[in-house]
């Protein structure tokens, strides 16, 4: 079951954002998932699900969205650092 929400939208946001109005329902509802992706409430797969996205569009959605989660930058940089020491 889906839920609708409704929010007011100043004009001035609306502006500063550039976005078509019609737009920003769909853009409303991606800040959403890549929040939730964040926050590890949604992996990568239910983001595609979604969205309606592959996986390569889902890489490339959550590239674009920042949709980076705070771990993974340090899990990556422990990953190259191990590798390092085995390359020695």
């Amino acid at each position: 079951m889906a839920a609708t929400v409704e929010i007011s939208v100043p004009d001035a946001l609306i502006k500063a954002l550039g976005t078509p109005r019609e737009d920003l329902p769909r853009q409303t509802f991606e800040a959403l998932v890549v929040q939730a992706y964040r926050t590890g409430r949604l992996t990568h797969s239910q983001v595609g699900e979604l969205l309606q996205l592959d996986r390569w569009q889902t890489d490339g959605f959550l590239k674009d969205a920042q949709g980076f989660r705070p771990h993974e930058t340090e899990e990556f940089r422990l990953d190259l650092e191990r590798l390092r020491k085995l390359a020695k």
